[in-house]
């Protein structure tokens, strides 16, 4: 089982041991490309285009095609190809024996019985070191994903009075964004009805 940690740093195990990931830096954003529309084929020049945006037509194409052969190489082997590549497509094959974070993360928020579960697996946001202009909007999204869970684990803890908890998935809801003022007031609100009220006048 290949599994595949893009949320913060990248981080990959094969069957529960570390696996290096060695290439080519531009083979890890076309990994997390694929990875991030696993769910369906995409064409070469949608790839192309989204990793190369300044070059040609051409050297994106023949970018593609380099890098694809060095993300081949990188990858361990399975006794099912992780790629399925035609001449006109590519797809992450959603049949290989794989986990990735971020679609385990955003299932995890579409379980309103689980959203401790879904921030305790945001441990970053979405390839953070990574400076690509493609990924810009996913990892935006899966901010306010996180934020969202945030929330309602923050408000699940504090209907059971469990205001430990509460308060400190407050102040992460703080930390991942500071102007965000409901969290600034609810986190003021969590002191008080935790008899903490000097910890209120300093949140």
């Amino acid at each position: 089982m290949l599994q595949v940690h893009l949320l913060g740093h990248l981080r990959v195990l094969m069957n529960d041991e570390p696996w290096p990931f060695h290439s080519r830096p531009k083979a890890l954003p076309l990994w997390a490309y694929l990875l991030l529309h696993h769910d369906h084929p995409l064409s070469r020049d949608q790839i192309a285009f989204a990793l190369w945006p300044d070059t040609s037509e051409g050297e994106a194409r023949a970018n593609l095609r380099r890098h694809l052969h060095h993300l081949q190489n990188a990858l361990p082997a399975a006794p099912q190809p992780w790629l399925l590549a035609t001449a006109r497509t590519i797809q992450w094959n959603p049949n290989a024996a794989y986990w990735l974070d971020v679609a385990a993360f955003e299932q995890l928020c579409h379980d309103e019985a689980a959203p401790g579960a879904a921030v305790a697996l945001y441990t970053g946001d979405l390839l953070e070191r990574l400076d690509e202009e493609w990924l810009l909007p996913e990892r935006e999204r899966l901010r306010v994903l996180y934020q969202a869970s945030l929330l309602r684990h923050t408000r699940a803890c504090q209907a059971t009075r469990a205001y430990g908890a509460a308060i400190t998935s407050a102040q992460r809801m703080v930390r991942h964004d500071p102007l965000h003022e409901d969290a600034q007031r609810l986190l003021m609100t969590l002191h008080y009805e935790s008899g903490d009220r000097a910890g209120g006048l300093a949140a």
